[in-house]
């Protein structure tokens, strides 16, 4: 079969970021065919990975032609999701006596697993140039990808990050500058390096290429394409999917401009300190709280304006810019967990579910304690369950952690369900 194909990858909302077109190739039978060198994986996991798969999502697109006859498109005629296992790590590092580490010298931290066995080793390197680098040494070939956050505790014990690395099989033993020169941390002593002591917090995600979940979605069908040329290489190929991906990218700037623009605007939410003009047909259509508030007898239906007196005005900004484009801008984990509770306050639930989701992303040691204590708030089970697996797991991390101590003086009877699960786990 002589077919022509285009490979692309997509934004969140559809659009082409980077595309690249074969014409002419064979497909026999049970053959394989394709295009080669499509991207780099220094552009696809470094340079331009925000832009490429933010939230950790790569969408590829895929059609392909038998002259003007498009056979398979995105939408609507295949439909593939594969999910692949992610394991996450973290642990603590104290380097003592710091500033007396000179240069090519190496504090190294060593990862085992349960039968004692070396997988993976840290090497903390202070260079020529007083820079600091960290040499990652994997000995478990089923390791496919690697990658890790690394932040310094201050004197306070807050996380002041300094960057994600990412490492592909066969990368390792490679250096990797940290974002902070050893000048830095000297001059700063009495902030990062108390009885000079560095410490070290890792988070790293690790995936052996295990596939969790691939679904499937069918609906053949062949569309034609009257009065167009067969594509070739140097070709602008016309894309039905890409037309409809513009469409809708069109009405999602339209829908946002009538916030931003407070555009015929009848209804006021409230704060503290802000006042934000937005659309009570809109915020009914996204949130039955919403609807239930101007559709019964109740204050706001009237009065033309809803207080909102216990969120930040950040807060209320997302969960706006959520309602009426369906997409969040940068989270952060403070953020993420405010976002999560608007959604529950005003039942907004995909939104509740995509920061539950990224809460469960950045668990780490520290955090975990408020991450139980939201969902028990909340009354959220299974992001409670999560995060109770997660202090289980990491038992020794977590139950000798400042947070957990101040966690059990204020969830006494939380912390004590946890800690009979770690005694009795049936």
């Amino acid at each position: 079969m002589d077919v022509s194909l285009q490979f692309s990858f997509l934004n969140k909302n559809g659009l082409i970021l980077e595309t690249k077109y074969g014409t002419n190739r064979v497909f026999a039978t049970a053959g394989v065919s394709g295009i080669g060198e499509f991207i780099t994986q220094d552009k696809i996991f470094a340079t331009e990975r925000e832009k490429l798969f933010p939230r950790d999502i790569l969408i590829v697109q895929c059609s392909i032609w038998i002259k003007n006859v498009l056979l398979i498109n995105r939408n609507p005629n295949i439909s593939v999701q594969s999910i692949f296992k992610l394991n996450h790590r973290s642990f603590f590092w104290s380097i003592n006596g710091f500033s007396a580490l000179g240069p090519e010298q190496r504090n190294q931290f060593v990862i085992m697993n349960e039968s004692k066995k070396v997988l993976m080793s840290f090497s903390l390197v202070s260079g020529f140039e007083r820079e600091i680098n960290l040499v990652i040494s994997s000995w478990d070939e089923s390791l496919k990808s690697f990658s890790f956050d690394i932040s310094v505790l201050d004197v306070g014990q807050k996380k002041i990050d300094f960057g994600r690395h990412t490492f592909l099989n066969g990368d390792f033993n490679e250096r990797n500058t940290l974002l902070i020169s050893r000048e830095q941390l000297m001059d700063n002593a009495d902030c990062f390096l108390p009885n000079d002591v560095l410490s070290l917090v890792c988070d790293y995600t690790f995936s052996t290429g295990t596939i969790l979940h691939i679904s499937e979605e069918k609906n053949f069908g062949i569309i034609s394409f009257n009065n167009t040329r067969e594509m070739t290489e140097n070709e602008n190929v016309s894309n039905v999917s890409q037309n409809e991906f513009h469409q809708i990218q069109a009405l999602v700037h339209d829908l946002k401009s009538m916030y931003t623009e407070a555009i015929l605007s009848d209804i006021e939410l409230r704060t503290s300190t802000q006042t934000f003009w937005t659309h009570k047909s809109i915020l009914s259509a996204r949130s039955d709280v919403f609807r239930r508030m101007f559709s019964n007898d109740m204050r706001e239906k009237y009065s033309g304006h809803v207080d909102i007196i216990d969120l930040e005005d950040d807060t209320v900004h997302e969960m706006l810019t959520y309602i009426y484009t369906n997409a969040l801008e940068d989270l952060q984990f403070e953020s993420a967990c405010q976002l999560y509770s608007a959604a529950d306050k005003y039942a907004i639930f995909p939104l509740k579910d995509k920061c539950s989701y990224f809460l469960k992303e950045k668990v780490c040691p520290t955090n975990v304690c408020e991450l139980v204590s939201l969902a028990y708030r909340h009354q959220d089970e299974e992001l409670k369950r999560t995060m109770e697996d997660y202090i289980l797991d990491h038992s020794k991390e977590v139950f000798g952690s400042r947070e957990w101590k101040n966690f059990m003086a204020t969830n006494l009877q939380l912390a004590a369900d946890i800690m009979y699960r770690k005694v009795y786990p049936n």
